[in-house]
């Protein structure tokens, strides 16, 4: 029976050949040819990803390409179009460090018997197994990317295990501790910033990279819609949230509104002093010439604060984290908390935040008595 074309496209077609199905299109004027097992429904929809895939440049051929060259070409082209520049520093140290053993490997004989000695080898070594598992995360990542270009069939991370990452509790000041900390970070040389990022949850990137035109003191609000970050290489560099819940809307306390009161008047008093030395950069938190803050700088200043007053020992996250627990200490919907922190859902706001859920539950019960006896 001669092969019948179901289907044709702009510069690909589909016919029928065996127990399947042969999409046929064009790269660079070279005919491809590949077989498809499945519906011709699924057959289409291969056709449609490998022509979508070479209208965005991310179509990547199958002839002796080496896993090396690969992952280079898929941080240079997807990882930097697709991910934010603190996501791809991360991503190219793992890989770039650990990756070395499966360079020289064909792409479509990579296998879990090359990778599983790589894991191996890391813990041997001493590395920890978060470490590991960066590195698992952003090969798969990696791979899954080509199986949608159609570079190779499955991703054979699927069959590779990973060690597992057990999860820590944050670290957050008690109420004793909280009380003490805002009266010394106030004193301290950069404290609007360590104050704003207890009394909002914001993250560092965010709170470094916060401009005046996304805060609205007379509602009361601010727009998180920007960061800033140092990035090996780059120096700083400002981008978005990395994700669509991170972008949000924060409702600030009047106590907050007038830090930021504050923090505006410190900042035109320091432009006045400086006069035509000043750059009219537009963010909240500035060096004495209008410039941003570094954000490293912040976390290595606030260690230092941190040590010198004597208080209990937390990373400059910890304020998030303080923020958050606060929230849920004082029975704040736990949606509220999550959209707050700009969290994906509320299940990973409870999940950070368990260390807070068995004083929650008791709440909860004593709650239910006094309602339902009417005190």
């Amino acid at each position: 029976m001669p092969n019948i074309t179901k289907s044709a496209y702009d510069s690909g077609s589909i016919r029928e050949k065996g127990r399947g199905w042969q999409i046929r299109y064009r790269k660079d004027g070279e005919r491809k040819y590949e077989q498809v097992n499945g519906t011709f429904k699924q057959a289409e929809k291969v056709l449609r990803e490998r022509l979508v895939a070479i209208e965005n440049g991310e179509y990547v051929g199958k002839k002796k390409l080496t896993t090396g060259v690969y992952l280079q070409d898929w941080l240079e082209t997807y990882a930097v179009t697709n991910c934010t520049a603190k996501t791809v520093q991360g991503y190219k140290q793992s890989i770039n460090c650990y990756t070395g053993p499966i360079a020289g490997i064909t792409l479509q004989k990579l296998d879990a018997i090359h990778i599983q000695p790589i894991y191996a080898g890391m813990i041997k070594r001493g590395l920890s197994n978060r470490t590991v598992d960066a590195l698992h995360k952003a090969l798969s990542i990696a791979l899954n990317t080509a199986v949608k270009q159609g570079t190779i069939k499955r991703n054979i991370l699927d069959a590779v295990i990973a060690p597992k990452v057990v999860k820590k509790e944050v670290e957050v000041w008690d109420t004793k501790t909280r009380a003490k900390a805002m009266t010394i970070l106030k004193e301290s040389q950069y404290g609007g910033f360590y104050q704003l990022g207890l009394m909002t949850g914001m993250r560092i990137g965010e709170l470094a990279g916060l401009k005046w035109a996304s805060v609205n003191l007379a509602s009361k609000h601010l727009q998180v819609v920007n960061t800033l970050q140092r990035i090996t290489g780059q120096g700083l560099v400002n981008s978005q949230p990395k994700t669509e819940r991170s972008r949000r809307s924060i409702a600030l306390s009047a106590d907050t509104v007038s830090l930021l009161h504050e923090i505006r008047g410190k900042q035109i008093t320091q432009q006045l002093e400086v006069n035509d030395a000043w750059t009219d950069s537009g963010y909240v938190f500035t060096q004495p010439d209008g410039l941003p803050l570094d954000p490293n700088l912040m976390t290595r200043a606030f260690k230092k604060v941190l040590t010198t007053a004597g208080l209990p020992k937390l990373t400059i996250h910890g304020l998030r984290h303080t923020h958050a627990t606060i929230l849920l200490e004082q029975g704040v919907n736990p949606k509220v908390v999550s959209e707050r922190l700009g969290h994906a859902s509320v299940a990973t706001t409870m999940d950070i935040y368990s260390h807070v859920l068995p004083d929650m539950q008791e709440k909860a019960a004593l709650a239910i008595d006094a309602a339902l006896s009417g005190k």
